[in-house]
């Protein structure tokens, strides 16, 4: 392969991981801020944590921090407004002294047509937002590489 067309490869990659990431965290951006301002309230109670144990995808990679690193996503318990029983996951886990203690309890908004989207309103979308503009970081170096492969 030349060197233009690594850079034309590299650039495709780029620009299209970027775009799939991006798409993804504005919808699930788009679809918080649609509950948060839309949804019915609710409120749950932390009835556990669900422990993952994040290892390295081999050991050549693997770094102080994320070798045997143990996160834990709550699970929430709460009723719709028709009486509903839901028990649900968080999407983003964390370490143990940075999650919702069992027994907190929270604010639950969720869709009344479709209860399994829901959120929590503490939980925000700065997350998400970080993850956006990852998106369009690597689609500017995707771009960058593409007009790198014209010159």
């Amino acid at each position: 392969m030349s060197p233009s067309q690594i850079l034309w490869l590299l650039a495709s990659v780029f620009t299209a991981a970027g775009s799939v990431i991006g798409v993804v965290a504005s919808l699930k951006i788009r679809r918080v801020r649609f509950l948060l301002r839309e949804g019915s309230t609710a409120r749950g109670v932390v009835t556990r944590l669900e422990e993952t144990r994040m290892a390295p995808a081999s050991d050549a990679v693997s770094t102080s921090r994320s070798v045997g690193t143990t996160v834990y996503y709550p699970v929430i318990t709460w009723s719709t407004g028709d009486g509903r029983a839901m028990e649900t996951r968080t999407d983003i886990a964390r370490p143990k002294d940075r999650t919702l203690p069992v027994g907190a309890r929270v604010e639950v908004r969720y869709d009344r047509a479709d209860p399994s989207r829901w959120t929590l309103p503490a939980e925000g979308t700065g997350f998400w937002w970080l993850f956006s503009a990852m998106g369009a970081v690597f689609v500017a170096i995707g771009l960058g590489l593409a007009l790198g492969g014209l010159l």
